[in-house]
């Protein structure tokens, strides 16, 4: 990655972070409530019958209102698992070239190797990447062209930039409003999304 993209998507992602975590606890319910509402009205989520959709942390637009409407639809929901690359294990492994597999949400859960809570291994099955209907994908920011900026780990683009000629999952960002800007710097590896909503809006590419 170009040293000026490193640094400029450094200093972004650090204060969308502070932006987000800024955001009082009842403003950020509703704007969790809002988004969840919007979601369920998106075409793609109602045609959707796998979603995967992550855990919220560290300021990210909770998706507990999204994960209770998902089961509430008869939706089968999926959570993501940091793999380590093959042939090597431990949490450096994991951070450094890990990508994600998705596995039924189950009543166990455990801390992986950033310490979000994940199905516990053997519990509940993994569900093939090209068989997930829509990812619902965590972000610190996002900008008018698709584009996503997240925690620094690669663990999305990695894993979507293996799903060959498979279209599917659909790729939908959720996020609070204040998390748009208008561009973000951006890599070849960086993958786009289809659409993203947030508490306003709903954009789509």
């Amino acid at each position: 990655m170009p040293t000026s993209n490193v640094s400029s998507k450094k200093a972004l992602r650090s204060a969308l972070r502070q932006a987000r975590r800024a955001i009082p606890p009842a403003r950020a319910q509703a704007a969790a409530k809002a988004v969840a509402e919007r979601v369920c009205r998106h075409k793609a989520w109602r045609r959707a019958r796998h979603v995967a959709i992550y855990l919220s942390g560290d300021g990210e637009l909770d998706t507990t209102p999204l994960i209770d409407a998902a089961r509430q639809a008869g939706k089968t929901v999926y959570l993501p698992v940091i793999r380590p690359p093959r042939g090597r294990a431990g949490r450096r492994a994991a951070i450094t070239r890990g990508v994600l597999v998705f596995r039924q949400q189950g009543t166990v859960l455990r801390r992986g190797a950033l310490w979000v809570l994940e199905p516990v291994r053997g519990q509940t099955p993994v569900r093939p990447l090209a068989q997930i209907d829509l990812m619902v994908m965590p972000l610190v920011g996002f900008d008018g062209a698709g584009y996503r900026l997240g925690m620094g780990g690669g663990f999305y683009d990695r894993t979507l930039a293996g799903r060959g000629r498979f279209r599917r999952p659909y790729r939908m960002g959720v996020a609070h409003a204040c998390q748009r800007v208008a561009a973000l710097p951006h890599d070849p590896w960086d993958q786009r999304l289809d659409t993203c909503v947030t508490d306003i809006a709903t954009v789509c590419w």
